[in-house]
């Protein structure tokens, strides 16, 4: 009788092996548990993806562990080895894949509505919606998270990036706060894209203000015209820089009362650390990879100028 039950039991043990804990190798599968699902639907949908080949001993091995109520929604991403114990428990965890939402340097707030629109139609983020102090970075979300939730993690990663550059900043630039931070490094990352030119620029600006100087910035004179809800589709003319509007640094001193775009990461180190110089001009080269030409005179600035569109034209 003793050796019968030990039998009986060696023998439940190996089909308890063979049901739940046996691992076998699989492609990569990716699958997404999606929020309300139910167990009848979530064995479904592991079936339909190759995971599981049997939904019953799925189900009964969820009931068995007591998990019915565990079970998380998100993305999945299974690969190598698997068995239906290994799957349970994933699905416990929680631990499912994140998604990469990136900023581009010198976006505005229109780009990220449309961003957010596209990725998720449900909810509507507006104009409105969207503060003026994002950071431009790579952001993570989970494919459950909607547009709110996602621009909620947003901002607080923003607060916390620009808070830690506010405080280490050089604390004898001439900013009030934050808010000026990104305006003034909004203003340096529409002007140059090359990282060690930033905080050249950035110096340039804060001598300006030393001067009592207009910053004088072409890309302000830009969202005057567009506001930053539209591509600007032609050159900017001289007779432009004289638009009255609050954000034209050439009819107006001192910063814009809002940021032309969202500043990465770069940008606002330059404008919170810039470089010292007595430069107070710069003119582009014109050439993508090739920056900007650097001067202290206004006298020299012409000659640069000059020098820029000999070139251009002789090319």
């Amino acid at each position: 009788m003793i050796k019968n039950l030990i039998f009986l039991f060696i023998i439940i043990l190996n089909l308890l092996f063979y049901l739940f804990y046996k691992e076998e190798n699989i492609n990569e599968v990716k699958i997404i548990i999606k929020p309300g699902m139910q167990l009848n639907q979530i064995s479904t949908a592991l079936k339909e993806n190759g995971l599981i080949k049997n939904e019953f001993f799925f189900k009964t091995w969820v009931m068995i562990n007591n998990s019915q109520k565990q079970l998380k929604f998100g993305e999945y991403y299974f690969n190598k080895k698997i068995s239906l114990n290994i799957i349970l428990d994933k699905l416990k965890e929680g631990k499912s894949l994140y998604r990469k939402l990136t900023i581009i340097e010198g976006s505005t707030k229109s780009d990220l509505v449309k961003i957010f629109n596209e990725l998720d139609s449900n909810t509507r983020i507006s104009f409105d919606d969207i503060p003026n102090s994002l950071v431009a970075d790579t952001y993570f979300y989970k494919v459950s998270d909607d547009a709110q939730a996602i621009l909620r993690n947003i901002i607080k990663t923003s607060n916390e990036i620009s808070t830690k550059i506010w405080n280490e900043r050089n604390e004898k630039i001439p900013l009030n706060d934050i808010h000026e931070l990104f305006i003034l490094a909004s203003i340096v990352e529409k002007e140059t894209f090359i990282k060690e030119e930033k905080p050249i620029i950035s110096g340039v600006f804060y001598n300006r203000f030393k001067k009592n100087m207009k910053l004088q910035s072409d890309p302000t004179v830009v969202y005057a015209i567009t506001m930053g809800k539209k591509k600007m589709d032609r050159k900017l003319l001289r007779k432009d820089l004289k638009i009255k509007s609050k954000f034209n640094t050439y009819v107006n001193k001192g910063l814009p009362p809002e940021p032309i775009c969202m500043p990465g990461i770069e940008s606002l180190i330059a404008a919170s650390k810039p470089s010292k110089s007595n430069y107070l001009y710069f003119v582009s080269k014109n050439k993508k990879n090739e920056g900007h030409l650097f001067s202290e005179k206004y006298k020299d600035h012409l000659e640069n100028i000059k020098s820029v569109k000999k070139r251009l034209k002789n090319e």
